[in-house]
């Protein structure tokens, strides 16, 4: 073992790592997962005996792709890798191109990248088997790197032809020396058959076997020489009956279909999980990044294995094996950084071609993220809106530096109301000026909402976060007045359910979701409430359905639901009596909402306020209203009551009431008769 190499190695992986880290914003811990996880692959090859894969799950857009491909980049690896999108039919003869793979590069570290792997499903939206889509087997191929080889016209077996033809030769006196045919050392009626046959009536000599088809013949043999060069050692020494030898083995090993061996290389399989992924339908853009972000971490291994469950058979889903590494949403940081990574770069470029200083001023940084991040669709719409507002806009810019005839050493760029505000200066002079209109339709629509409508929803949105801190102790991540989405005119994001969903939360969070309307009702008047609470009022109408039909909430214990050709194993002659009693439970809850709206009706009117000020509040902005103006509950509650952990507990409590074996007789005889006392 070298342990100088390995260390050298393992040098190229730290630098490696860091620079992905320059490269790439928000997904620095993805990044030392993915280069830790190479680290057998790229340190011991050699000592592989299956593929090593790694899976990357994420939301579109958040970069799987591009590190993959930057990674094979700054490993030096471009001749090893081979990518296939698996969501085109023309790339599902995978057998082809992996057996052109095998000849187009002579190492044994292969980077194999299978992208859109989410389109390949074997299992439908019911759970049955799909018809298979491709003639390659897959799944053996991940188990073991081995596949059958594609074999084109050329690769059919001649080598038997080739074998019976020589052998001829042999018998008619033919000689071999150094891999060459020598005319004049062969028979006379052999030399003119040979001459004819290669079309050769000038040479001395004739090369036997060219150089490409001694790479095929030595790929046959690959527990028989290390290298090509201990093969055409053999090779040039070899005699015409040793080389019979060598090409009847040949013909032996190779047969219309062979095995293709990739057991030493690396296999990153590429995929999106909408069913893990379940806020990835929402397009919002006014979506708080950051509380996006602290969403997508909560999803874990157990969540992707389930989410694979719906798409692939279980047997397929272990052959993927347990490297599986979750891509998080892209955060505000992130963002910003991708903007000014871009506009920096621009402007070094600008610099290098122009010799003109090219400044963006923080107003055009923000016009990007306002209207180019959609939180659920990772950078792909950022990026579009980069090129169509900036790198667009630069040809303008010089056009207009040279139709002026201006001489400029700096350039800043500003923006306001639409328009790029470009100003040219010469040693700190101003010498021109330029508005170029930019497309910003998003920050267009916002401004567009009428006051009163905001002033609704604002009260709307405000109704959620009171009940939400008031039941719950949970302060909103978010509350939104107005958003560029046609969908909603405002929202209100809170973390998800807690992971403990008990019959005592039942009510509070029913309550929520009824809060938006009865704040209207209490703000505005029983003739003022606005047609908006469709989606609050199926959504606390499901949640008790499903507490008390499927969870054993309610009076009945069971299973109720209708029966249908899907749905066997269910109850249902007591579903009319379970739809009453969620109706009961909805007035209790809608009365439990008004008392505490009118506690807090001070908090309410207050968040309103602020929020048809400023649009937009996150968590720390709605803490501080909470400290000023809330009658009920305190940061201080809130934050003590988000720690508690009621049912470990009283289990640790119900615990200690046991007597242990270890008491004395008298001492357990006192427990006994205190846990007796308190339960009576």
């Amino acid at each position: 073992m070298n342990y100088k190499e390995i260390e050298h190695k393992q040098q190229i992986l730290n630098q490696i790592k860091e620079q992905l880290k320059q490269e790439f914003y928000g997904i620095d811990q993805v990044i030392d997962q993915v280069v830790d996880t190479i680290q057998p692959w790229f340190l011991f090859n050699g000592a592989q005996t299956h593929p090593l894969i790694i899976n990357l799950w994420g939301l579109t857009g958040t970069g799987k792709k591009t590190l993959v491909k930057r990674l094979v980049e700054l490993l030096e690896k471009k001749q090893a890798f081979f990518r296939f999108e698996m969501n085109n039919q023309k790339d599902k003869d995978i057998d082809r191109q992996l057996t052109n793979a095998l000849e187009m590069y002579e190492a044994e570290d292969y980077i194999i990248c299978l992208d859109e792997f989410q389109y390949i499903r074997t299992l439908d939206d019911n759970g049955n088997e799909k018809d298979a889509e491709m003639s390659f087997n897959l799944w053996d191929f991940l188990d073991t790197g081995e596949f059958d080889a594609s074999v084109t016209y050329r690769d059919f077996n001649n080598y038997l032809k080739w074998y019976n033809a020589l052998k001829v030769w042999i018998d008619h006196g033919f000689k071999l020396s150094d891999g060459y045919i020598y005319y004049d050392e062969q028979p006379k009626q052999l030399m003119q058959y040979l001459r004819k046959f290669y079309k050769d009536f000038d040479s001395k000599s004739y090369e036997y076997v060219d150089r490409v088809e001694r790479h095929h013949l030595f790929r046959l043999f690959p527990d028989c020489f290390e290298n090509i060069l201990d093969f055409e050692t053999f090779y040039f020494d070899a005699n015409e009956h040793e080389l019979l030898q060598l090409i009847y083995e040949a013909s032996r090993r190779k047969r219309k279909t062979e095995k293709g061996d990739m057991s030493k290389s690396l296999i990153f399989v590429l995929g999106n999980l909408d069913e893990a992924y379940h806020m990835s339908s929402d397009f919002n853009p006014d979506l708080s990044a950051d509380a996006f972000y602290k969403r997508s971490l909560k999803i874990k291994v157990p969540q992707i294995k389930e989410a694979l469950k719906k798409r692939f058979r279980n047997e397929q889903i272990a052959r993927l094996g347990n490297n599986h590494i979750i891509y998080p949403a892209l955060n505000k940081s992130a963002y910003e950084g991708i903007i000014g990574s871009h506009l920096k770069l621009l402007s070094e470029q600008f610099k290098s071609n122009y010799e003109i200083d090219l400044e963006f001023e923080s107003q055009v940084n923000d016009m990007l993220y306002n209207n180019g991040v959609f939180p659920t669709q990772g950078v792909r719409p950022l990026k579009s809106s980069l090129k169509t507002a900036i790198d667009a806009s630069l040809g303008q810019i010089l056009s207009h530096l040279a139709l002026a005839e201006i001489k400029a050493d700096r350039i800043k760029v500003n923006y306001s109301a639409g328009f790029l505000n470009i100003i040219y200066f010469h040693k700190n002079s101003r010498v021109g000026h330029l508005d170029i209109a930019v497309e910003t339709s998003l920050d267009t629509i916002r401004q567009s909402v009428n006051e009163n409508s905001k002033a609704c929803t604002a009260v709307h949105e405000a109704g959620h976060a009171i009940i939400s801190i008031a039941l719950l102790n949970e302060i909103p991540t978010q509350l939104t007045a107005t958003t560029a989405n046609s969908e909603s005119e405002g929202f209100a994001s809170f973390d998800d359910l807690s992971e403990v969903l008990t019959k005592k939360d039942l009510l509070n969070y029913t309550a929520r979701f009824l809060a938006g309307i009865e704040a209207e009702r209490l703000v505005f008047g029983e003739d003022l409430i606005s047609m908006g609470s469709r989606s609050d009022l199926k959504n606390a109408t499901k949640l008790l359905l499903t507490a008390i039909s499927e969870n054993g909430f309610g009076s009945k214990l069971g299973f109720y639901a209708m029966k249908t050709v899907q749905n066997k194993n269910c109850l249902s002659e007591a579903l009319p009596d379970i739809e009453q009693e969620v109706e009961t439970l909805l007035v209790e809850a809608q009365k439990l909402t008004k008392k505490v709206l009118r506690d807090e009706k001070t908090l309410l009117l207050k968040i309103a306020h602020q929020l048809t000020k400023q649009n937009n509040l996150d968590a720390s902005a709605i803490k501080l209203l909470v400290t000023t103006y809330a009658q009920t509950r305190s940061l201080t509650t809130i934050e003590e009551t988000s720690i508690q952990h009621p049912h470990l507990d009283s289990l640790n409590h119900q615990l200690a009431q046991i007597p242990s074996p270890d008491l004395p007789v008298d001492e357990r005889l006192i427990k006994n008769l205190d846990r007796f006392l308190e339960a009576n």
